[in-house]
C-alpha cells in the first residue's frame, strides 16, 4: 500500500507539474503574442488562465511540501493517514474557521482602502488575516484535545 501511495503521489506531482506549465504557457502566449491583457473585471479567458495557473501553482507547492516533509518524517515507510497539523486542524473545525475568514474579510473590505492600498500594506493585512485564521484553527484544535 506505501509503495502504491507513493507512485500515486509522484504521479499527481508530474500531472500538476505539466498543468501548471502548460495553464502558464496558454495565459503568457495569450497576454503577450495575442496582447489580450488579464482583466479581473470582464472576467476574460486570460484572467480565467492566469487564475487556474496561478492557483495550481500554489497546489502544487504545497503538496510538494506536504510529501516532502511526510517522507523526511516517515522516510519511505510513508504513511496514507499522514496529514499537517493546520490542514487537520481546518478540517477538523470547518465551519467555524470559514466563519472566522468570513467575518474578518468583512472586517477588512471596511477597514481597509483596498483599492488604494500599497503592495507592502496589502502583504502586511494578508500576513495578519492568514496568522489569525490559521492561529484560531490550531487553538481550536488545541482547545478541543
Amino acid at each position: 500500500e506505501t509503495a502504491l501511495h507513493n507512485t500515486l503521489s509522484t504521479f499527481r506531482q508530474r500531472r500538476m507539474s505539466i498543468m501548471v506549465v502548460l495553464l502558464w504557457t496558454i495565459h503568457f502566449a495569450l497576454v503577450y503574442r495575442m496582447e489580450i491583457p488579464t482583466s479581473r473585471r470582464s472576467t476574460n479567458v486570460s484572467f480565467i488562465l492566469w487564475a487556474l495557473a496561478h492557483n495550481l501553482t500554489i497546489l502544487l507547492c504545497i503538496h510538494s511540501v506536504i510529501i516532502r516533509s511526510a517522507f523526511s518524517e516517515f522516510g519511505s515507510d510513508i504513511s496514507t493517514r499522514f496529514t499537517p497539523k493546520l490542514l487537520h486542524a481546518a478540517n477538523k473545525f470547518g465551519l467555524a474557521v470559514f466563519l472566522t475568514s468570513n467575518i474578518m474579510t468583512g472586517l477588512v473590505n471596511l477597514s481597509v482602502d483596498t483599492l488604494h492600498s500599497s503592495d507592502a500594506e496589502a502583504l502586511v493585512v494578508l500576513s495578519i488575516y492568514l496568522t489569525l485564521v490559521c492561529g484560531g484553527a490550531f487553538l481550536l484544535a488545541t482547545a478541543s484535545k
